[in-house]
């Protein structure tokens, strides 16, 4: 950690440990999306994404040379390990402000604060038919939530 910079709220690192991070803030929100890009990429009915300001992300230059960056669609570039493929991180465009690690790269252990709990259930019309979601109370969308579809839209009416 570089002097002057607080104490982190949690660490990760890829599976071959190649990338490795720190964050100042805990996560604001954790994200199940169901989309079929999170599908593809994880091999997993889901991925779980841990929102936090980007400012607050901190990644080591001589480690951040191990990513690379992939555009996924016209609004999301994520970062992913170039040895092992790890997922890292997702940021939209127009949200460049806040960032998503993915959540299983996170070093459980070193989470300060309340623990973890799902927020909210994304893309839910793509969720593979053969995976059961447990009845978890939490608000699930078949897209985005109603407050990011908004923002999205008025992002791309500006783009063009």
């Amino acid at each position: 950690m570089s002097p002057g910079q607080s104490t982190p709220a949690f660490t990760g690192q890829c599976h071959c440990g190649l990338i490795k991070y720190t964050s100042t803030s805990p996560p604001q929100n954790l994200t199940y999306c169901y989309c079929i890009t999170c599908r593809r990429l994880s091999g997993a009915p889901f991925i779980a994404w841990a929102d936090i300001p980007s400012s607050t992300l901190h990644i080591p230059p001589n480690t951040s040379k191990n990513s690379i960056r992939i555009l996924t669609s016209d609004i999301a570039e994520r970062t992913i390990c170039r040895e092992c493929g790890s997922s890292m991180t997702m940021r939209y465009g127009f949200d460049e402000a806040n960032i998503g690690i993915a959540a299983g790269t996170m070093d459980e252990a070193s989470l300060k604060g309340d623990e973890m709990k799902v927020t909210e259930h994304i893309f839910m019309e793509q969720k593979p038919s053969w995976y059961g979601i447990p009845k978890d109370g939490v608000k699930r969308w078949e897209r985005f939530s109603d407050g990011f579809e908004e923002k999205l839209q008025i992002w791309r009416s500006e783009r063009s």
